[in-house]
């Protein structure tokens, strides 16, 4: 993601991110369907979180569905910001603080 919005300068931020910004408050059905893709998106990361846990990588204490958010979070304010300033240091900045954020359930 770091990657393809550095070649775009974050021009179109997240397709998803911008549909939800103009459908949710204007549409249930649409809204639904956004949470439906975002829930798809986090399912994926909560499946490697759990299995990084249930591999020892992570302490028993992390919550794989947490750190999903955090980083879905992270991903889509940080797209945002660089749909807005042309910049991908914010999503780099907040992709960052996403993963340090997971780091410290690192095992060991």
């Amino acid at each position: 993601m770091v990657e393809v919005t550095r070649v775009t300068g974050g021009v179109g931020g997240c397709p998803l991110g911008s549909l939800a910004s103009e459908l949710a408050d204007r549409s249930e059905p649409a809204r639904q369907v956004l949470t439906t893709c975002f829930t798809e998106w986090e399912a994926y990361l909560v499946d490697g979180f759990s299995a990084m846990r249930e591999d020892g990588l992570l302490s028993p204490q992390a919550d794989p569905a947490e750190l999903a958010v955090t980083v879905m979070t992270a991903l889509q304010g940080g797209l945002l910001l660089a749909q807005t300033t042309r910049d991908v240091r914010p999503l780099e900045l907040a992709l960052d603080m996403a993963i340090a954020h997971a780091g410290r359930y690192r095992a060991g």
